[in-house]
C-alpha cells in the first residue's frame, strides 16, 4: 500500500499537485515524512536485525527504495504548493513535528529548534495546551489533540534543553492533562515526565531572572536536592518491561537519568559554587552517561543524531572543566583514585565514543573536535596529576589503587597521555580552540544559558588559596 501510494503521487506533475485539497495533502505530508524517517533508519535497522537474529537470509539483503531526501523534498513541495491555504491544525502540527525529528539526523543548527517552536505556537493557537471539558468532539479526536500536544512538548523541551534555550511555553500555562496511562503508552508517558523535570530544571536552575536567584545558599542547595529527589523517583519508576524492551531498554532510561543529573549538579546561575558533593555527583553522572553511550555504540547500530553526539561532548567537557576549575575542592573531598583512575577512564571512554561516532558519520568537524578534546583531556590529566603530587600526603583521602569505578578496566599507567604540556598544545589554525566547541554545541552566550566555558579561558583551577587551605584536612 505504501509503495502504491508513493508511485501514484510521484506520477503527478506540478499542476496536478497544485489542484489537491489541503486536508489530503497534509495526510500525504505526514506519509512522506514517516517514509523519510524509515528510509533514514532502514540500513541500520536491517543491520541490527541481522546482528540480533543471525538470520542468514538477511546477509545479502540491502535496503532499496526512495532516498530520505527525495521523500522529505516531496513533503516540502506539498507544503509549498498549499502554503497559501494552510492554517494551524492538528495535522499540520504533526507535519512540523516529523520534520523536526527528521532534522535531528542532520547537522546541528537552530532550524530544528525553530521548527519545534513554530509547531508549539500553532498548538497553543488552537488550544491544544488546554483540556476542553465542554467540547462535543469525539473522544478519539480529543485524545489525538492531547497526544499531539504532549509529543510536540517533548520534542521542544528536548531541543531547548540540548541547546540551552528557553521553551516556548511555561509549565504554569499548560492545563492539558497527560493521556491516560495504558500498557501501550507507558513508556511514552514516562518519557514526557522526564522532559517535565528537565523543564523545571531549566526554569529554576538556569532561568536568568528566576526568583530562586534570591534564595539563601542553603535554600538553593535544598532546591537542587528536591529536584534530585524527583529525578530519583522518576528513575525508580522506570517501566519494568523496559528490561526486556529492545527499542527502549533500561540503559536508555538510565542514560536520560545521568544526563540530567550532571546538568543539575554542575556550576549554574543558581549555584555558581556547588558543594563538593554536587561536584563529585556531577562528574560521576557524566561518567556514567559516557559509559552507557559507549556500550550503546559497541553493541548497536542505531542512527546517530547530532543530539547524541552533542550529549557525549557535553558530558566530556563537563567532566574536564569541572575537574579543572574545582580541583582543590575535589581534592579535599574525594579519593585520589577518583581523579587519577575513574576520571581518566571516563575521559578515555568519551574519546572512544567520539572516535566511533566520527567513523560512522565521517564528518570533518567531528574529527577536529575529537582531536581538540583529547588535547584538553591530556592537559587536564597532567594538571591533576601535577597538583595532586604536590599536595601533602594528608591532603588527599587514601584509597584503593583500583578506584571506585570498577568497570573502568584501567591501571594507573593506562589511558590518555598525561604528559602533554599545555603550553605546547596545538589548537589549530582554522579555529579558535574554544570557538570550535561552541560552534558545534551552539554555545553563544547571547543564545544559550549553558555557558560551559568559564570567563577565564585558560581554565586554570580555582586558586582562592585561603579558602581552599581551610577546607583541606591536615
Amino acid at each position: 500500500m505504501l509503495i502504491k501510494t508513493y508511485a501514484e503521487e510521484t506520477g503527478k506533475d506540478d499542476s496536478q499537485m497544485r489542484q489537491g485539497n489541503s486536508e489530503k495533502d497534509i495526510q500525504l505530508m505526514v506519509f512522506y515524512m514517516v517514509m523519510a524517517l524509515g528510509a533514514v533508519n532502514a540500513a541500520n535497522t536491517i543491520q541490527q536485525i541481522r546482528k540480533q537474529s543471525r538470520r542468514k537470509d538477511l546477509l545479502g539483503f540491502e535496503a532499496s527504495g526512495p532516498s530520505p531526501i527525495s521523500l522529505c523534498t516531496r513533503a516540502l513541495q506539498l507544503y509549498d504548493y498549499n502554503s497559501h491555504i494552510l492554517h494551524p491544525s492538528v495535522g499540520l502540527i504533526q507535519v512540523f513535528a516529523l520534520i523536526a525529528i527528521y532534522s535531528s539526523f542532520g547537522p546541528i543548527g537552530s532550524s530544528q529548534w525553530q521548527l519545534a517552536g513554530f509547531a508549539m505556537r500553532m498548538a497553543v493557537e488552537i488550544g491544544l495546551h488546554c483540556t476542553d471539558e465542554v467540547s462535543d468532539a469525539p473522544d478519539g479526536a480529543k485524545d489525538q489533540r492531547n497526544r499531539v500536544f504532549w509529543t510536540i512538548y517533548a520534542i521542544e523541551i528536548s531541543l531547548a534543553y540540548n541547546l540551552g534555550r528557553p521553551p516556548s511555553i511555561a509549565e504554569d500555562h499548560i492545563a492539558s492533562a497527560l493521556p491516560k496511562s495504558t500498557n501501550e503508552n507507558l513508556t511514552s508517558l514516562h518519557y514526557v515526565r522526564h522532559r517535565q523535570l528537565q523543564s523545571r530544571i531549566v526554569t529554576q536552575i538556569y532561568g536568568i531572572n528566576s526568583s530562586t536567584r534570591n534564595m539563601s545558599v542553603d535554600k538553593k542547595e535544598l532546591l537542587i536536592l528536591d529536584l534530585q529527589r524527583e529525578l530519583d523517583e522518576w528513575q525508580a519508576n522506570i517501566p519494568t518491561n523496559s528490561r526486556d524492551d529492545e527499542q527502549y531498554p533500561y540503559s536508555y532510561w538510565n542514560r536520560l537519568y545521568h544526563g540530567t543529573t550532571f546538568v543539575l549538579h554542575r556550576k549554574s546561575p543558581l549555584c555558581p559554587r556547588p558543594s563538593s558533593q554536587s561536584l563529585e555527583r556531577c562528574i560521576r553522572s557524566a561518567g556514567s552517561y559516557i559509559d552507557d553511550v559507549i556500550k550503546l555504540l559497541r553493541f548497536s547500530n542505531i542512527p546517530l543524531s547530532w543530539m547524541l553526539v552533542q550529549g557525549v561532548l557535553f558530558a566530556g567537557l563537563t567532566m574536564l572543566i569541572t575537574a579543572r576549575t574545582s580541583l582543590y575542592q575535589l581534592i579535599s573531598h574525594v579519593e585520589v583514585s577518583f581523579l587519577l583512575v575513574d576520571l581518566q577512564s571516563w575521559i578515555r571512554n568519551c574519546s572512544i565514543c567520539l572516535t566511533i561516532m566520527n567513523e560512522r558519520l565521517q564528518e570533518e568537524l567531528l574529527s577536529k573536535l575529537n582531536s581538540q578534546y583529547e588535547l584538553l583531556a591530556n592537559d587536564t590529566l597532567r594538571l591533576i596529576s601535577s597538583i595532586i603530587t604536590s599536595q601533602p600526603a594528608s591532603s588527599c583521602t587514601e584509597s584503593s589503587a583500583f578506584g571506585t569505578n570498577m568497570d573502568n578496566g584501567l591501571e594507573l599507567d593506562q589511558g590518555l597521555d598525561i604528559d602533554t604540556p599545555y603550553a605546547n598544545m596545538n589548537f589549530g589554525e582554522e579555529y579558535d580552540y574554544f570557538d570550535m566547541f561552541k560552534n558545534f554545541m551552539g554555545q553563544d552566550l547571547t543564545q544559550t544559558f549553558w555557558n560551559i566555558f568559564p570567563h577565564d579561558m585558560n581554565l586554570a583551577p580555582d586558586t582562592d588559596l585561603d579558602e581552599i587551605s581551610a577546607n583541606i584536612p591536615r
